[in-house]
């Protein structure tokens, strides 16, 4: 194995130019540590965040580190074990899970793992999947499920995990509930697509800015699609539930999504928060959620447990990741170009 690999890097916070294609040392793994042979990893808007230098430290973690590598989805083979590994041997498949958790901490022994304070995320304290290897503690990884594809489980512990969580933990979608997704054709968009189907949704309405996307959402598995930009999309979502507004809103978006979200949902009706893409603030009219006796939820991650869900679902083909686009991992700043300009339904996709 060369001593040196390839690898993207940020140095500054910017626009995609800041990523930066280097030859750096293959990482030792450190006792407890496993060295992982990077096959595929996925390009999201965590990532974009970390380089744009919007994203925040979790609250009593220090500041975001630079230079850094990102990539919060990775999934390959093992390449080398630390001292001390158990769990894994050299020609594993695995996948780097996203939200690793200690164990140990009080958030983990309650049960609420995806809260834990006690561990170093991938793509977020410690260096992520945008290289040929990388290393992961021995409980940060998750063996791969046979007959999956590694782009595949590039694209599903992140986006899925997280909807998985926003979906049953948070809005406890029932079966018969209508539901509307916000920026629907995203990664985490087309999983909460697939994933309000899996909990018995019986409308599910996508909204996207584009109108060329409206196919390829139907597809991913929407029963309507439309433009938010539209001036009288509350009526057309609201015309599409017999005029009393959706169950339950999965906001992939921020910014001005929640006071539509607000709009569209029926009394009693459930929103929840996962992002800020569209902006870290929105202007909202309280009486109006007291009035609907709204439920407003925020979301983070995800356990343990609904990581291995997901793979499950995969390998079961009860969920089917999206991948817009493929790019090397070389073309990492034309990849992140494309992921700010929404080119793409679904995930795109960096193969080192």
């Amino acid at each position: 194995m060369s001593k040196t690999m390839t690898a993207v890097r940020i140095h500054e916070h910017g626009g995609p130019e800041v990523l930066k294609v280097e030859q750096v040392p293959v990482p030792e793994p450190a006792p407890g540590e496993v060295l992982v042979r990077v096959r595929a990893t996925s390009v999201n808007w965590w990532d974009a965040g970390y380089r744009k230098g919007i994203v925040q430290p979790r609250p009593g973690v220090p500041s975001l580190p630079l230079p850094f590598q990102l990539g919060r989805e990775a999934a390959g083979q093992v390449t080398a074990v630390g001292s001390g590994v158990r769990s894994f041997t050299p020609g594993d498949r695995v996948v780097v899970m996203t939200c690793p958790a200690c164990g140990r901490c009080t958030a983990c022994r309650r049960g609420d793992d995806n809260l834990c304070q006690d561990t170093q995320l991938p793509g977020h304290q410690r260096f992520g999947g945008y290289a040929e290897y990388v290393t992961a503690p021995q409980n940060g990884l998750l063996k791969a499920p046979d007959g999956v594809d590694f782009e595949t489980l590039a694209c599903v512990l992140w986006s899925y995990g997280t909807v998985l969580h926003m979906v049953n933990a948070r809005a406890r979608i029932q079966p018969g509930d209508t539901v509307l997704v916000t920026g629907a054709s995203g990664g985490m968009g087309t999983a909460a697509l697939q994933l309000s189907r899996l909990a018995g949704a019986q409308l599910i309405i996508a909204l996207t800015g584009s109108a060329d996307k409206t196919d390829a959402l139907l597809t991913a598995g929407a029963d309507i699609a439309l433009n938010y930009k539209d001036p009288d999309i509350v009526e057309q979502i609201r015309a599409q539930t017999g005029g009393t507004g959706v169950d339950v809103v999965l906001d992939n978006v921020g910014g001005p999504m929640l006071p539509l979200a607000i709009k569209a949902s029926r009394l009693g009706g459930k929103i929840v928060l996962a992002a800020v893409m569209g902006g870290r603030t929105a202007e909202v009219h309280i009486g109006e959620v007291f009035a609907k006796h709204l439920d407003i939820l925020g979301t983070r991650a995800s356990t343990r447990r609904e990581q291995e869900l997901v793979l499950q679902f995969a390998a079961a083909g009860k969920i089917a990741p999206v991948i817009g686009a493929r790019y090397p991992l070389t073309q990492a700043a034309t990849a992140h170009k494309a992921l700010d300009a929404g080119s793409y339904v679904g995930k795109i996709v960096l193969v080192p």
